[in-house]
């Protein structure tokens, strides 16, 4: 048998069958041939191994090598590989969903939802994945460290490495009768963390101002933070965005950041960096990460081994045919075949005239400009952690998709 232990020192417990009370999910494996088995609550089977929480540790079992038995042991002949994943519901609709579908579509498999917290993939009527959509309301690196899900899709907070998913842009939006006008990035900050916030720190009215989000902890609310500070004075808190927008469609002295593109009835507000540069705030520029208020959605996973069909669905999640599917339905994704050329890059060529203040700056600016006339910027882009000096998370998955993107290429060209 073989068996692989997550915690130290197990060897010799595994000759011990400690008398526990029976639990619905209790079981036990033994040895084919006997002689050692091991018992306690079965928290996962992938149809290759057992993982099973004992006394002693967590273990990964070799399915082929042992006899499970007990209540908590799965029905071999009618068994599905189930994985959790931990998304906010908002999230789950908008990506989670709609992926789902486009990879059941893309294999030949059937997609259903027995219930408004499962999708199960199908094939001749054999279910073969069942997904558990878990609602998440706050970091995911807790739930996943505390093994209450196998797998997240957030906007990380930490330092667990995952996939990227896409970028999606968000906007501060206010109803169409808020004091007009854009909004400068110093000032905003600092009346959002003002315990008495007014417009007329803004250069507006002398109203108060009243900041509307989600929950704290949620994705939007980090991003908030992380971006503009702590909200410090008076808001309204709701339970989603599509709440969120109704009731600040009906608050003129209202401010929030929402999601892309924002429901009818609200205005995007523009945003000034303190030289007085507009940041470019276009699908486009989320999609490289240029985008200041985005939610990066990347795959977190858990410490357990996902089925191989989830491995399969993660992949393709980060592929080609996903990135189009996100698309689509506007929410960008860094790839390959998403590009800009320099034409259609006004904001940015805007920002590059107000900062070349000397004729120095100017004539480079012009050099740059007569040598990337006919160029095209792809979504694709290269970042580094300032940590470590390597490429980041995000820009090493770049570099596959473009790695992926010239092979196909010279594939083409060949054939």
């Amino acid at each position: 048998m073989r068996v692989r232990f997550r915690a130290a020192a197990l060897t010799a417990a595994l000759f011990v069958s400690l008398p526990l009370p029976v639990q619905a999910d209790d079981a036990t494996l033994t040895a084919r041939g006997g002689g050692l088995s091991v018992s306690g609550r079965l928290i996962g089977f992938d149809g290759i191994f057992y993982r099973i929480d004992t006394a002693w540790g967590r273990l990964t079992v070799d399915a082929a090598a042992v006899d499970c038995a007990g209540p908590g042991c799965p029905d071999l002949m009618r068994f599905a590989p189930e994985w959790r994943i931990a998304v906010e519901p908002w999230l789950a609709e908008r990506v989670l969903r709609p992926l789902a579908a486009g990879f059941a579509r893309a294999h030949g498999f059937a997609l259903t939802a027995p219930d408004s917290g499962t999708l199960e993939f199908a094939q001749s009527g054999k279910t073969l994945l069942r997904l558990r959509v878990l609602p998440l309301s706050g970091a995911p690196e807790p739930v996943l460290a505390a093994g209450g899900a196998d797998a997240a899709l957030a906007g990380p907070t930490g330092d667990r490495p995952g996939a990227l998913v896409a970028r999606l842009p968000l906007s501060l939006a206010s109803a169409p009768d808020a004091p007009p006008g854009p909004l400068p990035l110093g000032p905003l900050q600092a009346v959002r963390q003002s315990r008495e916030a007014t417009w007329a720190t803004l250069g507006k009215d002398t109203r108060p101002l009243v900041w509307h989000g989600l929950p704290q902890g949620s994705t939007l609310d980090r991003i908030a933070t992380a971006t503009l500070g702590p909200a410090r004075g008076a808001g309204r808190t709701f339970a989603d965005p599509e709440a969120l927008a109704a009731a600040l469609r009906a608050d003129p002295w209202g401010l929030a950041l929402l999601p892309m593109p924002l429901r009818p009835g609200l205005q995007p507000r523009q945003i000034t960096t303190p030289c007085g540069l507009s940041p470019d705030l276009s699908d486009f520029a989320a999609a490289t990460g240029d985008h200041p208020l985005s939610l990066a959605l990347h795959w977190l996973p858990g410490s357990g081994r996902a089925p191989g069909l989830a491995r399969d669905f993660v992949a393709w999640t980060t592929g080609p045919a996903a990135n189009r599917l996100l698309a689509t339905s506007g929410v960008p994704t860094p790839s390959a075949n998403l590009r800009r050329p320099l034409a259609l890059q006004g904001q940015r060529l805007a920002n590059g005239v107000m900062f070349a203040r000397s004729a120095s700056a100017l004539e480079s600016l012009r050099d740059a400009l007569a040598s990337l006339s006919d160029a095209e910027q792809l979504a694709l882009t290269f970042r580094f952690d300032p940590r470590t000096g390597a490429l980041d998370t995000a820009a090493r998955g770049a570099l596959v998709l473009l790695s992926d993107h010239l092979a196909s290429g010279a594939a083409r060209q060949t054939g």
